[in-house]
């Protein structure tokens, strides 16, 4: 390997990295950081926005491998059509949002000023990570992710929800 390609992949991959730093520094403040004082409710909430959280991270694998046209031994990521269907018609990045529910269930969970923050930074390197995806996605399918972003949300659950029946009714 040489040096401008060690260079694109820490480029590439930073976010990733320092997101799931702070994925894990939020958990481990689970461990740590105890807040008896904490809203009940929230917890019970986290539980579920965890939940929902889980199905969205892993259930691109499965859409993906049946509607993307990944070639034999490929990782499931490198489809070779753009994939609009399922849940991809709700939203853009599901992946991305299951793992920004994640840190919300964490926030939930531990109530703590600290988890709060390292939260927040979580999920902005997610975002960016969003969008710098959409940029890489932009470059490999042209015109037609371009649309497709203009009429599918980034990572707004309800919002495609709602656009997606909106559609439906009119039908």
């Amino acid at each position: 390997m040489n040096f401008s390609k060690i260079e694109k992949w820490i480029k590439d991959n930073f976010l990733y990295y320092i997101a799931s730093v702070f994925l894990v520094m939020a958990y481990l403040s689970l461990c740590f950081l105890d807040n008896p004082a904490g809203i009940e409710e929230l917890r019970y909430a986290g539980w579920i926005i965890f939940a929902v959280g889980l199905v969205l991270i892993f259930l691109p694998m499965f859409v993906f491998r049946n509607k993307g046209k990944v070639k034999k031994g490929m990782d499931w990521t490198e489809t070779s059509i753009l994939v609009n269907t399922g849940i991809y018609s709700v939203v853009r990045h599901p992946l991305y949002l299951g793992w920004l529910l994640m840190y919300i269930a964490m926030i939930f969970w531990g109530q703590h000023w600290l988890t709060i923050i390292v939260g927040f930074l979580g999920m902005t390197c997610v975002y960016l990570i969003s969008r710098q995806e959409d940029q890489q996605l932009i470059e490999k399918f042209g015109d037609d992710y371009k649309r497709y972003m203009r009429s599918v949300p980034r990572m707004n659950l309800l919002a495609g929800t709602l656009r997606l029946l909106l559609q439906r009714n009119r039908c």
